[in-house]
């Protein structure tokens, strides 16, 4: 609407200014030449309105998907000038699933005085997201004439960890070889060896607090203890590039993560060594388990599958890795080349436990390509043995979202 006036009234300026030269009529070309100058003083003024401006953004650098965060934006003018009021709109980046529509948020910036914004953001999905871009747009005051600018700010990145999902699959099955009573609640807390220390939770006895790190950090620690009943599971997911199957954050790859978050926390607070060992270094892991946890969210939130290398590769691998008496836990989507064959060469020596995600189950933007699916009844056949067990894993979603 506001482009159809501004050349409505441009043309109308021209129109006259042809008239009055033809017809030597100077009251029609000083009337023209003012409506052309104000539409340029109206442009310069909108202009102006987007130059000078600094931006600063605050928000937290850790989240969990699907929990709502609050974005805040402070911002400067560096040039003594009268403003219109601006909208500003964070340009966040792609792959970012959210359930916001963002809308332009309106300030009026002043000199030297910061003026801060905020809008609400709730991330749907994990992953490890950069971004250093705000668009601004302004109007003359007539509102005839927009001017949009981007900005380029401090690089801000934001780790988004997977939100717990739980699993019906019995976490007692992942104590390995021997009794280890891993099932029998929480262990960690009251045992004999230091493990860690943590920070104070209620219901934690105090005791237990760690005076030292508690006068350093200002805030309550305490230690935590081994009770002597630690569980060693070795979690990998596959990740080779094609074999995610669902759309936005409804994936396989998804739920991998969210069932992955839950077990690993379930298994820390019962004292048990969880790792990754297809996505984490080789190193040494933090002592407390809420470091850990943290850890190993971390490390969930980077996975991808992107990988070009057989992931029968990364089966075979875990015997070099995991001592005797651990649990290995598989998490599949594809019935990949090789990966039968691994499976069973590890069950030799190895407590194995498979948690199969079925593609057929998610939403069929994004299809797994050039494999099986996990499901397959000779695949399951062929890596079926005494020492692996196999779990179907059900659409974890809301059921209206699964396309079978």
């Amino acid at each position: 609407m506001r482009s159809y006036a501004v050349l409505t009234i441009s043309v109308a300026a021209i129109f006259l200014l042809i008239v009055g030269a033809f017809l030597n009529t100077w009251p029609l070309f000083y009337m023209s030449t003012v409506m052309l100058v104000t539409l340029l003083l109206l442009k310069l003024q909108a202009w102006l309105a987007v130059r000078g401006l600094k931006f600063e953004r605050i928000a937290p650098q850790l989240v969990v998907a699907g929990e709502r965060v609050g974005m805040r934006i402070k911002v400067w003018s560096t040039i003594d000038i009268k403003r219109p009021l601006l909208l500003i709109v964070d340009d966040l980046p792609e792959g970012l699933d959210h359930d916001q529509d963002l809308k332009p948020l309106p300030i009026a910036p002043s000199f030297d005085t910061a003026v801060e914004t905020r809008y609400e953001l709730t991330p749907l999905k994990r992953g490890i997201y950069r971004w250093s871009r705000i668009l601004v747009t302004s109007y003359d005051s007539l509102g005839l004439i927009r001017v949009d600018s981007t900005y380029e700010t401090e690089p801000f990145e934001v780790t988004i960890h997977p939100a717990k999902i739980p699993i019906g699959f019995d976490l007692g099955a992942l104590s390995g070889w021997g009794a280890n009573q891993s099932d029998d609640g929480r262990n960690r807390g009251h045992g004999m060896e230091p493990r860690g220390v943590r920070e104070y939770a209620p219901g934690d006895s105090m005791r237990h607090v760690h005076w030292p790190s508690t006068a350093r950090t200002g805030r309550i620690q305490v230690k935590e203890f081994d009770t002597g009943f630690n569980t060693e599971l070795f979690a990998v997911l596959q990740l080779t590039q094609g074999t995610e199957a669902g759309a936005e954050s409804a994936t396989t790859l998804e739920a991998m993560c969210g069932h992955l978050a839950h077990i690993g926390d379930v298994l820390l607070q019962r004292g048990s060594t969880v790792s990754l060992p297809n996505l984490e270094e080789v190193t040494k892991a933090a002592n407390s388990a809420t470091q850990r946890y943290k850890e190993l969210c971390d490390a969930l939130a980077a996975a991808k599958c992107d990988r070009r290398t057989r992931f029968a590769g990364e089966v075979d691998a875990l015997l070099k890795v995991t001592p005797a008496g651990s649990s290995v836990l598989i998490l599949l989507t594809s019935a990949e080349e090789g990966v039968a064959a691994s499976i069973r060469r590890l069950a030799e020596q190895r407590k194995v436990h498979v948690l199969l995600y079925d593609p057929s189950y998610y939403p069929k933007e994004k299809i797994v390509v050039d494999f099986l699916p996990c499901t397959d009844k000779d695949f399951l056949a062929s890596i079926s043995s005494q020492n692996v067990s196999m779990t179907i894993v059900p659409y974890p979603y809301v059921s209206e979202r699964r396309i079978a």
